[in-house]
């Protein structure tokens, strides 16, 4: 029995982004949530955790045995502004964006253009998600929660 072949383009992307969401271990350190989920996270991913302070923010980075790397910005009120992540596979996303993970799913099935980038652009939410061939890098920002001075660029 012969099979059709895969579907490439914003198909192939959106399950591959569904099947992120749905792998275990789930972090709960959403963009927008608190700083406390995201040291929860890092334990149960068995992440290492380092955190380095600015004056506006801090950065919370961590490694996981697989090699995933997760940075996630926190303010002075403790809210998670910007997520960032690179490694050899993707991390849960649905957990990791939170309530804005839909936005992101519906996105990737809107997507006419190339399968290997996504970019979300909104007034409220930036998102980019790139996926090489043994590679996946990405982060997402609440623009209109990044404290003053602080560049889109120091968030990568």
């Amino acid at each position: 029995m012969r099979r059709a072949p895969l579907r490439t383009g914003a198909l192939g992307l959106a399950l591959l982004l569904l099947l992120a969401a749905a792998a275990p271990p789930r972090a709960v350190a959403a963009l927008g949530g608190d700083a406390a989920s995201v040291v929860r996270d890092h334990a149960a991913l068995g992440a290492s955790h380092a955190v380095t302070p600015t004056a506006s923010y801090d950065r919370h980075e961590g490694v996981t045995a697989d090699g995933v790397k997760l940075r996630e910005f926190v303010d002075r009120s403790g809210k998670v502004f910007a997520v960032g992540w690179s490694g050899p596979r993707s991390p849960d996303l649905g957990s990791l964006l939170g309530t804005y993970a839909p936005r992101l799913t519906a996105a990737a099935r809107a997507h006419p253009g190339n399968h290997h980038v996504l970019t979300i652009q909104e007034p409220d939410l930036l998102v980019s998600v790139v996926r090489g061939p043994r590679s996946w890098e990405g982060h997402a920002v609440l623009p209109g929660a990044i404290p003053a001075g602080v560049s889109l660029a120091e968030l990568r």
